[in-house]
C-alpha cells in the first residue's frame, strides 16, 4: 500500500530543462521521505519497581528498536528517558539533579546510561546467581 500523503512531503520536479511549474498539466511528484528524526519510536514504558529480567528485557527491546530505526547515538538516551514512568522517572529526576549539583556531566551516550541503570537495578548476586543456575543443568 502507498503511503498516504500525510507520510510523505511532496516536491516539485523540473525534468530535463522544462519548467514544470510553469506547465500545469506536466507536474509530477516525488516523495521525499520522512527526516530519520521525525520517525516516531514507540519505546516501552520502563517502571524501575519491576524484577530484574523486566529490566533487561526493556534494556534489550529498547536496543533493538534503536537499531532498527537507526537512531543517532546523541538521541537516545533522551528518547530512553522518556519511556521512564513512576519510580525510574523519580530516579532518573534525581540523578540528572544529584550530577548537576556535583558538576560531573550529563549523561550522553546510550552505553554509559546503560551502565548507570545496570548498577541500579541488577543487584550484584544476580550474575552468580544465574552462573549456578547454569552449573546445575
Amino acid at each position: 500500500m502507498p503511503p498516504s500523503r500525510h507520510e510523505y512531503d511532496f516536491e516539485e520536479e523540473e525534468d530535463e530543462g522544462i519548467n514544470l511549474r510553469q506547465s500545469p498539466h506536466v507536474r509530477r511528484q516525488r516523495r521525499i521521505p520522512p527526516h530519520p528524526k521525525e520517525v516516531k519510536i514507540d519505546l516501552p514504558h520502563f517502571n524501575g519497581k519491576d524484577n530484574v529480567e523486566v529490566f533487561l528485557d526493556w534494556v534489550a527491546k529498547v536496543e533493538q528498536l534503536f537499531e532498527s530505526h537507526v537512531v543517532e547515538e546523541e538521541r537516545c538516551v533522551s528518547l530512553a528517558t522518556l519511556s521512564f514512568h513512576g519510580y525510574a522517572l523519580n530516579w532518573w529526576t534525581s540523578l540528572v539533579l544529584q550530577r548537576r549539583r556535583k558538576e560531573l556531566h550529563d549523561i550522553e551516550y546510550w552505553n554509559d546510561l546503560k551502565e548507570v541503570l545496570h548498577a541500579c537495578h541488577v543487584p550484584s548476586y544476580y550474575k552468580r546467581e544465574l552462573f549456578d543456575k547454569l552449573k546445575r543443568l
